[in-house]
């Protein structure tokens, strides 16, 4: 019997050529974009940046800090096109953050202190435009830190960013791009190669799933998540009955694609982009009699698909509010914090304060619009870039990292947040780069009877991976 697992965190990537010049401003609702124009700037060697000495101690004679000005932050992502929901909900997360941070005080580097902006511009998921937007924003907002969501525009960025001076705030599950070396990345959900691809996997192989058809998209990150799906299936006694590659961002109608999967009679099916195309493949499979299985890869969202399938699902009573939950079920795919944080098993989650504490601040703002990982780990990954400018009293992006490895966690409590789901972070041995959150993962199911169940805290499982997760010291963490 196949039971629905999803998973959670996120993963991402895109094609490629020429990116539009949109700028977004931080803002609560759908924000507003706006028109600029590139200009020629040179470079400087390093990261332009705002210097301070470390803070003396409060005491109550001290006078009230000056304020120092604005602190911009950059991010590139998919702001218009079938990926914007997930481009938005990235962005939007980082924009709450900046927001609350604000609202706190700002950040202090010596004897002022500063606001946080979130620039954006949208890049179409396009690895290229990605990088050009990085530069951008590094040389005409002077941003310490460029946020992506998606791995085939971080792979470009990783080619320019250490030239410049500037972190990578990586939304990506790709392992890839731990695999470059650079030592300006911070990578902040996990790594799908370790945690998804064998958890999911392993789930249903162990339920005698053994023919798999791969359905998953044709964007760099579902390529790469299709190659480590398709070795371990295979790996641990699976068969590949049938591969048809998918465009997620210019196929609407799905019947043929799915037609040629169904007609080799899978036991489960493989699909890897967003959730508004995904949603409409499970749809498409189930109108043609499919009862089936789904692997869904991590960039989907299960709020996400049922909000687009019409389902309406009380996670804390296992029970369906509205729509047709059968179209659901034997799923395997990524949930959100807010409905995890609502299962009875959330009470032993040490992470659940935060998922509780980030849904409460983000239900206002974005209404009816399910809150995803996106928001909630890019919300927190902003908290922890902030108290480690801090702990640097720089802007500098070699002394961020240095406070990061070393002086930045933990983090609980910052700025009034409870419980930051980051606890450390760690270089990628042998390849030198630093570095990578350790995020864990986490796994629900929905079983055939529409009953869901919660599992935390997946760790990396490791089945001939030759790199290795470390701290600052070469010691081994995960590996």
């Amino acid at each position: 019997m196949l039971v629905l697992v999803l998973a959670f965190s996120l993963g991402i990537s895109g094609c490629l050529q020429q990116a539009p010049q949109q700028e977004k401003t931080p803002t609560t609702s759908p924000p507003v974009v706006v028109e600029t124009t590139p200009r020629e700037t040179t470079p400087p060697a390093t990261t332009p940046e705002v210097t301070t000495t470390p803070p003396p101690a409060t005491t109550p004679e001290q006078k009230p800090l000056e304020y120092g000005g604005v602190i911009n932050i950059g991010y590139t992502g998919p702001l218009s096109g079938i990926a914007q929901p997930y481009g938005e909900a990235v962005f939007a997360g980082l924009s709450f953050a900046a927001e609350d941070i604000n609202d706190a005080g700002g950040i202090v580097l010596g004897e002022k202190y500063y606001k946080l902006k979130v620039v954006g511009l949208d890049d179409m998921y396009l690895p290229s435009a990605a990088a050009q937007n990085a530069e951008k924003l590094f040389k005409e907002k002077n941003t310490p830190i460029v946020f992506c969501s998606h791995s085939g525009g971080i792979l470009e960025i990783e080619k320019i960013n250490e030239k410049y001076g500037f972190i990578v705030g990586a939304f990506t599950t790709d392992p890839r791009v731990l695999k470059t070396g650079d030592k300006m990345i911070v990578m902040y959900p996990p790594n799908f190669e370790l945690i998804y691809v064998p958890h999911l996997s392993d789930y249903f192989l162990a339920r005698g799933a053994t023919k798999a058809a791969m359905l998953n998209g044709t964007h760099e990150y579902a390529v790469a998540w299709g190659a480590a799906f398709k070795e371990y299936w295979k790996l641990k006694g699976g068969e590949i009955v049938a591969e048809v590659p998918l465009d997620y961002y210019l196929t609407t109608d799905y019947t043929d694609a799915v037609a040629k999967a169904l007609a080799k009679k899978p036991d489960v099916i493989l699909l890897a982009g967003p959730s508004k195309p995904v949603a409409g493949i499970i749809k498409t499979a189930r109108m043609m009699g499919y009862t089936g299985g789904f692997i869904v890869a991590e960039q989907a969202k299960l709020e996400e698909i049922m909000y687009y399938l019409g389902i309406k699902y009380d996670f804390a009573k296992n029970t369906v509010i509205e729509g047709n939950i059968s179209l659901i079920k034997k799923v395997v795919g990524t949930t959100a914090p807010c409905s995890i944080a609502l299962t009875p098993i959330a009470a032993v989650d040490p992470n659940t304060p935060g998922y509780i504490e980030a849904c409460k601040r983000f239900s206002a703002r974005l209404g009816d619009t399910p809150i995803t990982w996106e928001h909630v780990l890019s919300y927190q990954a902003l908290f922890v870039i902030a108290k480690a400018m801090e702990k640097a009293g720089t802007t500098n992006a070699t002394k961020i990292m240095e406070a990061l490895e070393k002086e930045t966690f933990p983090a609980d409590g910052y700025k009034g947040f409870p419980k930051f789901i980051y606890s450390a972070m760690f270089r990628i041995y042998p390849y030198g780069t630093i570095g990578a959150f350790n995020t864990p993962g986490n796994m629900m199911s929905i079983d055939e009877n529409g009953v869901a169940t919660f599992s935390p805290g997946l760790t990396p499982k490791f089945w001939g991976q030759e790199y290795a997760y470390t701290d600052s010291e070469g010691k081994i963490i995960w590996g």
